[in-house]
């Protein structure tokens, strides 16, 4: 690294507009998709380029660019049911959407090859419990059984069920008996073969948003923050490694209530409290798919923050004693951020609801999608920073800088410090998200 340091040292840069996304990183450019579409839970690029978007309501879209614009402006709408079983989960196989419901999971099919779908059918279905559903200390809500999926290197349907009890993690019905165990089927991650076989893996999570699996194999969830319900509920959001036989402290470890079992660590927890860490997706470069951004980026996980309109990147290395991570805020989003995905030629799309959390104004409500491209290859990059004495803060680059286009940094440059200070605290719209 040809790095090229600069010191920081004192004016705040204007607030972001209403209605923009800001990227806190040089060498990007966003545009915002010219459709007008309901909110999105869910989106996901085909290898051709196809964009799929599942809408809050139920409905199913898919979206092209069909004059080389690099902005999808064609959406053809090829489920226009609406219903309150709407879609948590997506993932694209062979070029069909499939989408988990409350209790399936369907695929589309596109028989005539025109791009768009047109057959609606069951994939996988009876993986949750029908007892469950009708216990009186368990909630009738959609986040409350299937909520997230993906396909494994092994060809298998993994999928998550919601905790059923986000006020009540031990199950404890009017009497005060406690119903929760690790192998019932909610707050897990089952497994579901080729042929139908159903294996339940993992337990202890609450209400995971997306599950993707990185180049190493490993399977990795966003999990959502709890304590603000439940004392000792999942203090932050979460990104998880999820390995079979573990339990990720949903409910937590209890001496009388839940003695046997041990809380799984997170990877990193984002914090401050009120994040709602839902989609993310693993960089490229992935046969058929570029690599967004720069190239010391590959194999990053970017994570979307809904409820404070926020977007990550999440560096993670493997060691013997499991994963470390370090993160860094690469926006700030004026929206509520749902789910993001990568399209083949490396740029970023992030789904947004509008209106206020907790998931805006609902299934009708107006969505927003956003394209996010590395525009400048050759822009500097900041790689690392750290305070060289209580006065001076040292940014290191990646590159040489032009000392023309810094030579005012200080004078447009502001430092705040302090034990709840996080980076571009100035910029969020959305504050607190709750």
């Amino acid at each position: 690294v040809a790095a090229a340091a600069v010191s920081v040292t004192s004016a705040a840069p204007a607030p972001p507009a209403a209605s923009s996304v800001q990227m806190l990183v040089p060498g990007f450019t966003v545009r915002e998709l010219p459709v007008g579409l309901t909110s999105l839970n869910n989106i996901e690029y085909a290898a051709d380029g196809r964009l799929y978007a599942a809408g809050y309501d139920g409905r199913v879209h898919v979206l092209r660019d069909t004059d080389g614009d690099g902005l999808e402006e064609k959406v053809d709408t090829f489920w226009d049911k609406t219903s309150p079983n709407y879609p948590l989960g997506i993932a694209v196989r062979d070029g069909e959407p499939y989408l988990i419901l409350t209790d399936e999971v369907v695929r589309f099919r596109d028989r005539d090859a025109d791009g768009v779908p047109e057959t609606r059918e069951v994939f996988a279905s009876g993986f949750d419990t029908p007892e469950l559903a009708k216990a009186p200390y368990i909630l009738r809500r959609r986040v409350d059984s299937a909520m997230a999926m993906s396909f494994g290197p092994d060809g298998a349907l993994y999928l998550t069920m919601g905790n059923a009890a986000f006020r009540n993690p031990y199950w404890t019905d009017r009497a005060g008996v406690r119903h929760y165990a690790p192998d019932q089927r909610r707050g897990c991650l089952l497994r579901i073969t080729s042929d139908g076989k159903i294996e339940q893996l993992a337990s202890g999570l609450r209400y995971v948003m997306s599950l993707q699996w990185n180049r190493q194999g490993d399977l990795f969830a966003t999990d959502q923050e709890g304590a603000t319900w439940v004392p000792n509920g999942n203090p932050f959001d979460e990104l998880l490694h999820l390995q079979p036989g573990r339990h990720y402290g949903f409910p937590p470890c209890h001496p009388t209530f839940l003695p046997n079992v041990v809380d799984e660590p997170s990877v990193w927890d984002y914090a401050p409290q009120h994040q709602s860490t839902c989609g993310f997706r693993f960089n490229g470069p992935l046969p058929g798919r570029d690599r967004f951004g720069p190239e010391f980026w590959a194999d990053n996980a970017l994570v979307t923050g809904e409820s404070r309109g926020k977007l990550w990147r999440t560096a993670l290395a493997k060691t013997a004693a499991g994963y470390v991570a370090r993160t860094e805020l690469i926006a700030n989003i004026p929206f509520l951020v749902v789910d993001c995905a990568i399209s083949p030629a490396g740029d970023l799309v992030v789904a947004c609801h509008t209106g206020a959390p907790d998931w805006g104004n609902g299934p009708t409500g107006q969505g927003k999608l956003f394209k996010i491209s590395f525009s400048d290859p050759t822009a500097p990059q900041p790689v690392a920073m750290w305070p060289a004495s209580a006065t001076e803060t040292v940014i290191a680059f990646d590159r040489a800088l032009d000392a023309k286009s810094w030579a005012d940094v200080t004078a447009q440059t502001r430092i705040d410090s302090g034990r709840h200070v996080d980076a571009a605290d100035r910029g969020e719209l959305l504050r607190p998200g709750y």
